[in-house]
């Protein structure tokens, strides 16, 4: 009997091994296969082996997780190990919609100022809290931070600053312009390590959330980008 499985919580081939190892201790499973590269794992056995049988052998090993392959749990998989970011940006875009109810006339533009100050404000502080931690792993993909020197340590600094400017909604200019240059810097990053499968921690949570970098954190920074870009095209 053939199966396949989806295996989350793994970051090297140290891990997939000591899961073959593990699995291969089932006298029922003849056969094992774990695909790093693909999180997947191949069983060929004598019996139908349940997944709560399979989870049991691995629970005294690392973080792992072996799950159905299917297209609806890989997306209740993918998105439950990225809540923290994604309650972070709901909060973002809720508190941005709230400053807009008081006001007689809906703006777009004012939308996008209070969603940028209130990213940076929420995202700086998680970062501030541990520079150096945040710094670390910042300092592995975005751009600049691999050219400058201790950019990595100023980021957080400098986004706190941003989030005060976008607030008090003065020197707008030169806040979507470091905004956009920022941004694309971390996006490129993020893209050219996603592209190498190089499993790095998202440094835009903080050192104290652990959540690798992934297509999300793509779309996170294409969306300041995208806001920072139509900001600035406006005010030429």
């Amino acid at each position: 009997m053939k199966e396949i499985y989806k295996v989350t919580g793994m970051t090297c081939q140290g891990c997939a091994d000591s899961i073959s190892k593990a699995i291969s201790s089932d006298p029922y499973i003849h056969n094992v296969n774990v695909d790093l590269e693909n999180n997947k794992l191949y069983l060929e056995s004598n019996k139908k082996v349940s997944l709560n049988e399979l989870n049991l052998i691995i629970k005294s090993l690392e973080n792992y997780k072996i799950i159905n392959e299917s297209f609806f749990n890989s997306f209740i998989e993918y998105f439950s190990s990225k809540r923290s970011l994604l309650i972070a940006l709901s909060v973002v875009l809720v508190s941005s919609v709230s400053i807009q109810i008081s006001k007689d006339i809906f703006s777009i533009k004012d939308l996008m100022i209070s969603y940028m100050g209130i990213f940076f404000l929420i995202f700086s502080f998680l970062k501030l809290v541990d520079v150096k931690g945040f710094s670390e792993s910042f300092a592995k993909y975005d751009l600049i931070a691999k050219i400058i020197p201790g950019f990595a340590i100023l980021y957080p600094f400098f986004e706190f600053i941003l989030a005060l400017i976008f607030l008090s909604k003065t020197f707008l200019f030169s806040a979507y312009l470091f905004t956009l240059i920022f941004m694309t810097s971390q996006f490129f990053g993020v893209f050219i390590s996603l592209k190498k499968r190089e499993i790095i921690r998202c440094a835009c949570m903080g050192s104290s959330i652990n959540l690798d970098i992934s297509s999300l954190t793509l779309i996170e920074n294409l969306i300041m980008i995208i806001m920072s870009a139509y900001m600035l095209i406006n005010l030429l």
